[in-house]
């Protein structure tokens, strides 16, 4: 009974570890509705820099993929547009955090695609 105890303790120390490791959160605490727009954003991005790397991997290897680059750059014009009309209404502490760390994101990745 105390293993089974133990066992059960230890799995569910790794999986609140786990989900706090991936989400910077705890699992039980929950996103105010500025941070998930942030959050939203975030995933956004996450999806043009993945699209970004895909085209630069078609171009390696001699196929034309300007057509796969203007999506991503449109897109990320659109997400910094978007991001600084969310960045004035925002009065979460913790959502304009995570709104500055975004935008810094977009500068370096903006920065490795020249």
């Amino acid at each position: 009974m105390k293993r089974l105890l133990v066992v059960l303790l230890v799995l569910g120390g790794a999986f609140v570890g786990g989900s706090y490791f991936m989400t910077g959160r705890l699992p039980w605490v929950t996103l105010s509705a500025e941070e998930r727009q942030v959050a939203d954003l975030h995933e956004a991005f996450v999806h043009v820099r993945q699209q970004w790397k895909s085209a630069g991997r078609t171009q390696a290897l001699g196929v034309d993929a300007s057509s796969q680059v203007e999506g991503p750059l449109a897109r990320l014009e659109q997400l910094e547009k978007d991001l600084a009309e969310l960045t004035l209404k925002l009065r979460n502490p913790e959502a304009q955090k995570q709104a500055r760390s975004l935008r810094q994101e977009i500068a370096v990745f903006r920065s490795e695609m020249r």
